[in-house]
């Protein structure tokens, strides 16, 4: 019974220390691609008077339009499995694991460098726009 007891025990901890080293990973991640979601969409949708006013710059008006429709493209099922596919590049399984390879659902081809690059592209784009100030929330290192 004791033993019973231990494994179980066992199981339980390495269940949560898996959770809690996932949500550390994760929740960094998702707080970028909402950021980057959530800035462009409000570029995007602000009426062409105020955009004209927040960003005189029509090339760079342009670049955010293509960044907004960029972000769009990616659903929310594509982001998790890009964010998935991120994951198993930095963290390869090791042998004999058990692990195994989860499917796309866009046509076997994801972009996980896209997740992390979006966020840098937005940054770097805003810093572009020199009438636009970046706080140093959104001008994170990676």
């Amino acid at each position: 019974m004791g033993y019973r007891d231990g494994i179980t025990q066992g199981q339980k901890d390495s269940a949560q220390e898996g959770f809690n080293a996932g949500f550390r990973q994760s929740v960094n991640a998702g707080y970028k691609w909402g950021l980057v979601r959530g800035v462009a969409s409000a570029l995007a949708n602000l009426p062409d008077s105020l955009k004209e006013k927040l960003v005189p710059d029509v090339q760079c008006r342009g670049k955010l339009q293509d960044l907004h429709s960029s972000v769009r493209e990616i659903s929310a099922d594509d982001a998790l499995q890009m964010f998935h596919e991120s994951i198993r590049q930095s963290n390869p399984p090791s042998e004999g694991s058990g692990s195994y390879v989860v499917a796309s659902a866009t046509d076997g081809a994801t972009e996980p460098n896209r997740m992390k690059s979006l966020p840098k592209d937005l940054v770097l784009l805003l810093r572009e726009c020199s009438d636009i100030k970046v706080s140093k929330e959104l001008a994170w290192d990676s």
